[in-house]
């Protein structure tokens, strides 16, 4: 294969999904990114970047383990293989080091993304599969509609309370903190449809 031109080859979202592949391995949190919790990173950006990120965003759907994307699967991680990028869906090749690197110089808007996509796999690494289901269920009921595993998105870091999003929508200036067990506090808001995570509280 020819050398790859991202600004033909790759699409928007894809060199988004390259990026978060790419951060994974800089911040060295491969090892605790599952393939749920890697699908609930990109939801939860996408909810961030609804309009950058329209054809991730649009095209997640309720599944048995939280929202799952088919585009995100075969458009984004089976095209970035395909091109040699990554490979076995989590690993990234020189090649596709160097790309992402690249783009992230090259593109303002990835530049922005980036900054948020190094926040939330910080945030999310240390967490376990069902801290985030929580999470997610919590902020956006409808995707829990067909899941298997509802019964066991139960917090535990997090205190066992419901985020109301009615509740949020009627002071939606203010952020809303999740405390831990262990004492801490992450700060969440969610306006306008879009969903903003400030980070941890010290």
């Amino acid at each position: 294969m020819g050398k790859i031109d991202p600004g033909k080859d790759l699409t928007f979202e894809q060199k988004v999904i390259l990026d978060a592949i790419y951060r994974i391995d800089d911040l060295k949190a491969k090892r605790k990114m599952s393939k749920v919790k890697f699908e609930k990173l990109m939801f939860l950006l996408a909810k961030m970047y609804p309009s950058q990120l329209e054809e991730i965003n649009d095209t997640f759907e309720p599944y048995a383990m939280g929202p799952f994307n088919e585009y995100l699967e075969d458009d984004g991680l089976g095209r970035l293989e395909d091109l040699g990028l990554i490979k076995d869906h989590k690993e990234i090749t020189p090649e596709g080091l160097e790309i992402a690197k690249q783009n992230i110089q090259q593109d303002d808007n990835l530049k922005e993304i980036d900054k948020s996509l190094k926040q939330l796999i910080k945030i999310l690494s240390p967490l376990s599969n069902n801290d985030i289901l929580y999470i997610t269920y919590n902020l956006y009921p409808k995707y829990a509609e067909r899941s298997q595993v509802k019964h066991m998105a139960k917090s535990e870091n997090f205190e066992t309370y419901e985020v109301d999003l009615n509740e949020i929508s009627k002071r939606p200036s203010e952020t809303i903190e999740i405390k831990s067990d262990k004492g801490n506090r992450l700060k969440i808001k969610f306006e306008n449809g879009v969903l903003e995570i400030d980070g941890k509280v010290d």
